[in-house]
């Protein structure tokens, strides 16, 4: 496993465990996240798993939103906490500085992973998951390549009612429907895989961030 990877699980886990510990700045949550994690991150040091360390009283004893988040290409397992809104877009961030931008719930850029989505229009697909499905819904997604430069990949994509599905997350029940976005362009074809609620609320969603990261998957935590 990759010295990022490890760095990404370890700080957001250690961040959200030590939430709440005050604001002296000799104590504070991301002061000492950040001092855990220089000792963890030693290649001798094993990598630990967020789905390891949370529980349920963890969760209901938070006092922000957390984001669980698997790299199915590793299968590793990191939280990020939500940072900051600005028109409509959430930005779930790390101590490593690792961030994830979405809107409704949806991928709409990503920050510090490398090879990042930059930005995505996610309008169609939020029409589409609210009133059931649709085809041929465009998606644009902006990748920055591996010199810099953005390049952007528009695909038709196709919007499925698929059924529904009863969630349980760390001891909490949710029922959900099920959608797939199939997707297909001159960038490849992917297909998503998002879980709604009745709310609207994505509770899970399996998503293809960039060919070179592959498909990350998605659990809100918490409300």
């Amino acid at each position: 496993m990759t010295r990022f990877w490890r760095h990404a699980g370890l700080a957001a886990a250690f961040a959200l465990a030590l939430t709440g510990c005050g604001n002296d700045i000799r104590q504070s949550p991301l002061r000492l996240a950040t001092a855990a994690v220089v000792d963890l991150v030693r290649p001798d040091t094993p990598s630990v798993d967020a789905r390891a360390q949370l529980t349920p009283e963890l969760i209901a004893s938070a006092p922000v939103s957390i984001l669980l988040v698997i790299q199915q290409q590793e299968d590793v397992g990191f939280t990020l906490l939500a940072n900051s809104a600005n028109l409509g877009v959430i930005e779930w961030r790390n101590t490593a500085g690792q961030s994830i931008l979405r809107r409704d719930g949806i991928v709409a850029g990503t920050r510090g992973f490398g090879f990042d989505r930059m930005t995505t229009d996610v309008t169609g697909l939020i029409r589409a998951l609210a009133t059931g499905g649709a085809d041929g819904v465009v998606r644009v997604n902006r990748i920055i390549d591996g010199a810099g430069v953005i390049e952007a990949h528009r695909f038709l994509c196709n919007v499925r009612l698929v059924g529904t599905e009863t969630l349980t997350i760390y001891g909490r029940s949710y029922d959900t429907r099920t959608y797939t976005e199939s997707c297909d362009g001159p960038g490849g074809r992917f297909t998503n895989r998002y879980w709604v609620e009745a709310s609207g609320t994505i509770r899970r969603s399996v998503e293809r961030i960039t060919p070179e990261l592959g498909d990350f998957e998605f659990v809100r935590l918490n409300d």
